[in-house]
């Protein structure tokens, strides 16, 4: 983990400014490789023969290699920018807390993140020095927690910088020494069809199957009726069906959304759903395979990210409980990961993320009730309702022996429904895992009925 002299003494706006004279040389490379290809065209006019085959075979090797370069490089400046950009607001936060906000509190802090209270006056068996005393020290851990997010924040910016620049860098060591050659690509495993690179979270392309046109079809009076029908429905299904919460907030989402993305509790839907739970170890288990293969290859600290795959086509892995079916039903999953190699033992931090497109299809129907896809899609085509992106993530940390990936993330188990009092569930937590608490709503992820 990084410590705070170490955050102190680096300069990430360095970074930002190296990163921006770099991409100068690099436009500028760029304009003299054009210009000598302009030259050459024109110094070949006229040329025939085997000798102006060759010169324009040479000709073309230098562009591609102009070409390899450049692209490369623009990879190498973007890096140094983000990074730089990004560790320097997370150095400004930590260095806020620790120079302003701890001292001012009167409160110590050492190079590892540790904030220590001062010790209240008085003793130890006196009620009220007690109660002081506890404040004081929820307060110094509150600091220390914040303290030892923002560090290990950084240490992981720092990894994904020196990673991604040393991919870069050795791709232009090889372009020195063949300039014509291709690119070289990151180390890549594949595992049970779903490929891993060493390198930084890439979102996959989200496909979407929208089968009605926004804002294609001007309404009647049936529709109105088949509106105020279905706005019924969610109503009352908000106030008498506690176990649909994610789907009726992703309903109503549809409704007074406008389209803007939705993000729904994975974590939820890992609990309540086994075969969303098993999808979730699945993933988790294969990403294991992938970082044990890299690590044994001779990587110790690296990203890691995957592509997708499709959850709940004919694979029979389509969520089970009718909530989540209605909220995500058939989507992608992918994961990226922070690995790292302790002796000999690989610690893997990792993300998994699904994505869906909220929308009906045409001709399907839901499968609980068997209500028509159609008449949900109507709304769409008449603009009052809107499709909308969603989305949702799972973080483990899973380690083990290098050379014995885990062949199971968790334990295989079947989940019992539960309610999160947190977020979309009803306000009086009826069925709730928790005591009756207010609803703390996520902009992105719908609002509760009250």
């Amino acid at each position: 983990m990084a410590t705070i002299s170490h955050v102190r003494a680096c300069q990430p706006l360095s970074m930002v400014t190296y990163g921006s004279h770099l991409a100068a040389q690099n436009t500028f490379f760029a304009q003299v490789a054009e210009q000598v290809e302009r030259d050459v065209d024109s110094a070949m006019d006229g040329w025939q023969g085997d000798a102006a085959a060759a010169a324009s075979g040479r000709a073309v090797a230098d562009k591609l290699s102009a070409t390899n370069i450049d692209e490369v490089t623009t990879r190498l400046v973007g890096h140094y920018k983000s990074f730089g950009g990004n560790m320097e607001g997370i150095r400004a936060a930590l260095l806020r807390i620790v120079d302003d906000e701890v001292p001012q509190a009167g409160m110590t802090v050492s190079d590892d993140g540790t904030v220590t209270a001062p010790t209240v006056p008085g003793s130890a068996a006196d009620t009220t020095t007690l109660i002081l005393q506890m404040r004081l020290d929820g307060q110094a851990a509150g600091y220390q927690t914040r303290i030892k997010e923002l560090l290990h924040d950084f240490g992981l910016a720092e990894l994904g910088a020196v990673q991604a620049i040393q991919i870069e860098v050795s791709a232009l060591q090889v372009l020195a020494k063949s300039p014509a050659a291709p690119i070289p690509e990151p180390p890549t495993v594949v595992v049970d069809g779903q490929t891993y690179k060493i390198g930084l979270p890439e979102t996959p392309h989200l496909s979407t199957d929208q089968g009605f046109v926004p804002g294609s079809a001007t309404p009647g009076i049936g529709d109105y009726i088949s509106a105020a029908k279905w706005k019924a429905m969610l109503n009352g299904g908000e106030l008498g069906r506690s176990d649909l919460d994610d789907s009726t907030a992703a309903y109503r989402h549809y409704w007074e959304g406008g389209g803007t993305p939705f993000e729904f509790d994975y974590e939820e839907a890992y609990r309540e759903d086994p075969n969303i739970k098993a999808a979730v170890d699945s993933e988790i288990t294969r990403a294991a395979m992938a970082a044990d293969a890299l690590a044994r290859e001779g990587n110790t600290n690296f990203q890691m990210t995957g592509t997708a795959a499709d959850i709940g086509g004919a694979g029979g892995d389509y969520p089970a409980t009718e909530n989540w079916q209605k909220t995500i039903g058939a989507y992608q999953q992918w994961s990226h990961s922070n690995v790292r190699v302790e002796g000999d033992r690989v610690v893997m931090d990792v993300t998994v993320e699904a994505m869906d497109y909220y929308n009906f299809n045409q001709g399907a129907e839901d499968l609980a009730t068997g209500a028509s896809d159609n008449e949900n899609g109507r709304f769409a085509e008449l603009g009052w309702a809107h499709d909308f992106e969603t989305n949702g993530k799972v973080t483990r940390t899973v380690s083990w022996e290098l050379g014995q990936p885990p062949s199971t993330a968790t334990v295989s188990e079947t989940s019992a429904t539960e309610r999160n009092p947190g977020r979309e569930d009803r306000v009086d937590n009826r069925d709730s895992s928790g005591p009756r608490t207010p609803v703390e709503n996520n902009d992105e992820s719908g609002r509760p009925r009250k």
